[in-house]
Formats: C-alpha cells, structure tokens, sequence
C-alpha cells in the first residue's frame, strides 16, 4: 500500500487498458492462477511489502516463481523499489525493469501518454474472487458503470461529497473496496483519500486509527469489526480513542462504517456510545457487499437526500435508525429478494435464499472475463435466470432491514474465509 500502486493503477486506466490487481500475501500459485487466467503483458510490483512491525517481505521470490509456474510469460516485470527491502539484479534480459528509472527516463524525455477514450461498457478492471472448483473468478467492471454508481455512493452512503472531505478506508486495493474507496470514489467526487499501510495495532500502538482521524480529519471511517475487536483486545477501556476525543480530535468524524465478517452488537453499540460522548454523531453503520456489487448492496444513508442534490451543504435529513445486527436497507440500484429453493419469494421476517433482482446497480458485474458460462452456472442457473444468486441466506424483517444470517453455499466467497451461522448478525462480503 504505497502511492506507486495508485499511481500505476491509474496509470493503466489513462491509457485505456485493463488492470487485476493481487494482494500482496497472496501465494505464487495464486498468482500464478491469475497470470494464466488475464494474460497480462506487464506485471508492476514493489520489490517489498510491511505487514505492520514485521520485517519486510521480499517479493521477488513470489513473482518469479509464479512466473515460472505459469503458462502464460508476461513480457515485463516492473519494480518499483523500496528503501526497506530492495530488488536486487534486476534481471533486464528477462524484462525486469526498474520503475523509477523508467519514470526519470520518460521525464527526461519529455515522453507522456495521452488519456485514451474507451466506451462505458469496455473493463476497467478485473478482480479475483475464489470460486467453488479452486479456481478464481475473473469479476469484471466496466468504465462507465463503475464510476457512475461509485460518485453516486460515496456521497449518499458514505457522506462524502468534495473538495475538503476525507475518507479514510482502511483496507488494501487488493480487494475490491480498495479499488472502490480507497481509489477511485474519492478521486471521481474530488475528496482526499488516505493511503494507510499498517495495523490497526502494533503500528505503533492501539491508537494508530484516533491518531490518523485527528491528523487529518477524518470525515468517514470505513474498516472491518476485526480491526476494532484487535483494538478493544489491545485497549479494553478505550483509553487511545478517549484521549484523542478529550482534546477534540474526533469531532470530524461523522461516521464508522463496518463490513468483512459479522459485527456484533456489542461493538456497535459500544462505538456509538464512545463517538456520541466525543462530539461526533456517533453512527456506526453496518453494509453489505462483494466483489460481484462493486458497491455497497445495503446499509445505511448518511445522506438520503444526495440522490437529489449531490452538491448540497443542507443536512436536515436524518439517517435511519440503526439495528446492531443488520446491515441495513438496499442501497440505490439494488432489489434484494429473499427466496425459497425454487425461487419463490417468502414473506418478511422469514429466511431464505438472499437473492438479487436484475439488473443490478451501475457497479454490478455483468460477466465474468472471457468466461460466459461459469458466469450463468455460477450466479443464475439455480434460479433459471430469474434471480442472481448471491450465495446468502438471510432475511428481510418487517422494517426492511437486511439481515444477513449465512453462507447458503460457496458462490461469492469472502476472502477466502467461510462463516458461521449467525443469528440477527450479518455477514458482510467487504473483502478486508
């Protein structure tokens, strides 16, 4: 997680090309996998990567073993090289590159790409998620859809809306809400982003996420339950959160969103309690998403009323009400239907199959890449194309909150993990 990653993703989108980003723990089969299901013709990399007070972690041994294992043979490598750890001989015969010299060569030549147009329904970028054989999903986005629905909820969910708003998403573009909210949402409304590498803990202290909301005042907050579980282990009293809000530092933060695994009750209304004390509004919401959605399928506006005016200052409208252990209301675009097993929809209150309507919101999936029908067995054919199946089970109760109760199968997997059945909890497809 360092600007180069940003940087190079965006670069690949100016010139109209199609990137697949991997996260860095990733193993060299896995990146084999998706080497030989994208076929990409340059592979950038940092010569490194730091999981929070670890030593570094080499990352030439993983690229050229899966390169190795590979069928296909990207033409170039490209490393970006870190202080902490370099990427030594840099083996040029083979297309191993150092970036900053290609940068200082092009600059020194005057050499600079022009952005080329595409058609809002070319890819932007495809992301890997794992599938029931072993074998990952190419989930693929498209241009237009993608920044349309991302402008649209980064304001009416998450509150941010331009020019001085901050969003901090601790996450890794690795996953898909990386892409979505550490990348390119906020750039598409014009807020500042910020760029984390680190724990929650450990980096330096228990503190690390209070210290960065006052530091750069922080709008909206967006991590995973596992985080704050790490944190109350780590700090049980709050002592790090309470320092920061006596001094006033958490008065910018209007709101904590929570997605990745089941959010307990307890932590929510616990950070409720902690932000009302401190001057913030205290809304810590639940959502629910997943690679396939691109966006947030359910939670809670922050501003209902940005469907309507995307620029107003007006905050009159309150957000609904909250429900520790929901994830919330379908978000704008999503039709969210709970079904029997053969597609019939059930009466509220009562569980079911989790399914959604079509089509889906601008950031939806329409396919995966190069591979029509895994798409239509995997996501339509247990419900003869009448449903997308998201592979939940759940309920809709008689407020028309969301509750996402457990995995009914393995089609859209959480990174990599598979949960327990939950009651009045939700299972949240925020790949952390």
């Amino acid at each position: 997680m360092i600007p180069a990653a940003l940087i190079g993703t965006l670069a690949i989108s100016r010139l109209g090309a199609i990137h697949a980003v991997v996260f860095g723990g990733f193993a060299s089969a896995s990146l084999a996998q998706r080497i030989d299901a994208s076929k990409p013709v340059a592979i950038l990399t940092a010569s490194c990567g730091i999981d929070g007070a670890k030593p570094p972690t080499s990352y030439k041994p993983f690229i050229t073993e899966a390169i190795s294992l590979s069928s296909h043979k990207p033409e170039k490598t490209i490393i970006w090289q870190r202080d902490q750890l370099r990427w030594d001989n840099v083996d040029k015969p083979n297309g191993e590159r150092n970036w900053q010299r290609l940068v200082n060569s092009a600059t020194k030549r005057g050499v600079k790409a022009e952005c080329v147009p595409v058609k809002s329904t070319d890819g932007i970028y495809i992301i890997y998620t794992s599938g029931t054989t072993g074998l990952p999903k190419g989930v693929l986005r498209e241009a237009g859809g993608h920044a349309v629905g991302l402008h649209l909820s980064i304001s009416y969910l998450f509150g941010i809306h331009g020019p001085g708003d901050v969003m901090f998403c601790a996450s890794d573009i690795g996953w898909v809400v990386g892409h979505s909210y550490i990348l390119y949402a906020p750039l598409l409304t014009g807020a500042s982003t910020v760029l984390f590498e680190g724990k929650p803990i450990g980096t330096p202290d228990s503190g690390t996420f209070w210290r960065i909301v006052e530091e750069y005042k922080v709008n909206t907050l967006f991590t995973a339950p596992t985080a704050l579980r790490a944190i109350r282990r780590d700090d049980p009293e709050n002592k790090m959160l309470k320092k920061v809000g006596e001094r006033g530092g958490m008065k910018s933060l209007k709101a904590l969103f929570l997605a990745g695994e089941r959010s307990e009750p307890s932590i929510i209304t616990m950070y409720q309690d902690l932000l009302k004390k401190y001057g913030a509004p205290g809304h810590v919401i639940d959502n629910w998403w997943s690679s396939e959605s691109g966006s947030p399928i359910s939670g809670v506006a922050l501003v209902p009323h940005a469907g309507k005016d995307r620029k107003t200052t007006v905050r009159d409208v309150e957000p609904l009400g909250i429900k520790p252990g929901s994830a919330g209301k379908a978000m704008p675009g999503f039709d969210v239907r709970i079904v029997d097993d053969s597609g019939k929809e059930v009466e509220k209150g009562k569980m079911g199959n989790i399914v959604l309507g079509m089509p889906l919101a601008p950031t939806g999936f329409r396919t995966l890449w190069q591979d029509e029908e895994r798409f239509y067995k995997g996501y339509l054919k247990r419900f003869e194309g009448k449903w997308i199946d998201t592979g939940d089970a759940g309920m809709i109760d008689q407020d028309g909150y969301i509750h996402v109760m457990s995995r009914s199968d393995d089609i859209i997997n959480v990174a990599a993990h598979r949960f327990s059945t939950g009651k009045s909890t939700s299972l949240n497809h925020f790949l952390y």
